[in-house]
């Protein structure tokens, strides 16, 4: 009796022990087993592996390129594995390693360029263009660390933008109303805006290194004073010389001289602060031109006043 009862106290444990076993395995199921690798895959991966060490300094998109070429071609051809759904499921596993050892060290390499002060025009467009493909891939993990990396260059290159097309918009300003009443628009907005992004470091860390951007801003100053003494040169030269068509010398000086003269006069400094020299320089050009044409006003009035 005493044996009977033993024997079924381990034939009731065995009895639990399997149907916990199979409700564990039921809740975390065994992974599946990888399927076997070949020469085609066993390269893919040593290819892999060699991108994801190569260097910062160096854009590495085509060997990306190449060995995602190859995985496709592979993966075409039936090569990853002979049985179709490995060869299948080899294609998934290789082209999400790649892609998540490619992603970073792009995402190196961009900020690699942030962080010099020479920023060429051809690698921000490539970064502009690449992180927008990567950013957009089905293997990337919008919560990893690289998917902040993306958001982090997108905010960097939309900073850089903004200041770039402030100063296209700067260097292209123009001014074309040479009515003696005109006068040369108030640009002092501008320069001070060009001067509140050198002040704060153009408002973003990596964007400050950006030599081009910071030599570019500093130049907007000095730009918009030589726009404004080359639109008051084309008016004194439009209208300095029409003394011709006054009849008294006091009408031309009222008319034209004194209203150039007091938009010469107009100029300050304390807009544009730019070096001494240069600004006297100009200054002092509009002047002598003025000056000239008056003289030849004067000379012109006395030749008709002896006349008469």
């Amino acid at each position: 009796m005493k044996v009977i009862k033993i024997i079924l106290a381990i034939v009731v444990l065995a009895v639990i022990g399997f149907f916990s076993w199979k409700w564990i395995i039921g809740i975390n199921p065994p992974p599946k087993p990888l399927p076997p690798t070949n020469p085609f895959t066993e390269r893919i991966e040593k290819e892999i592996d060699s991108l994801s060490i190569a260097p910062i300094n160096v854009f590495c998109q085509q060997f990306y390129k190449d060995i995602q070429y190859r995985i496709d071609d592979y993966y075409k051809k039936g090569l990853l594995n002979t049985n179709p759904n490995h060869n299948e499921q080899w294609f998934e596993i290789l082209s999400k390693d790649l892609y998540s050892a490619y992603a970073p060290k792009f995402v190196e390499q961009a900020m690699h360029i942030f962080s010099g002060s020479v920023w060429k025009i051809e690698d921000l467009k490539f970064i502009r263009s690449e992180a927008g493909t990567l950013q957009s891939s089905v293997y990337l993990d919008t919560k990893s660390t690289v998917a902040k990396s993306f958001e982090n260059i997108r905010s960097i290159l939309a900073k850089y933008d903004e200041i770039e097309r402030f100063i296209s918009t700067c260097n292209n300003f123009s001014y074309s109303h040479f009515g003696i009443g005109d006068r040369f628009p108030d640009v002092s907005a501008n320069i001070k805006k060009s001067r509140d992004y050198l002040a704060k470091n153009l408002e973003n860390t990596y964007v400050n290194n950006c030599t081009r951007l910071k030599n570019s801003l500093r130049e907007i100053p000095q730009k918009f004073f030589d726009k404004h003494i080359s639109y008051l040169r084309t008016k004194i030269a439009q209208h300095a010389n029409r003394y011709k068509e006054i009849e008294f010398q006091p009408e031309y000086f009222n008319t034209i001289y004194t209203p150039l003269r007091n938009q010469i006069d107009a100029l300050s400094n304390n807009i544009y602060g730019i070096i001494n020299d240069d600004f006297n320089r100009g200054y002092n050009e509009l002047d002598n031109m003025l000056r000239d044409f008056n003289r030849q006003a004067t000379d012109y009035f006395l030749q008709i006043d002896q006349k008469t």
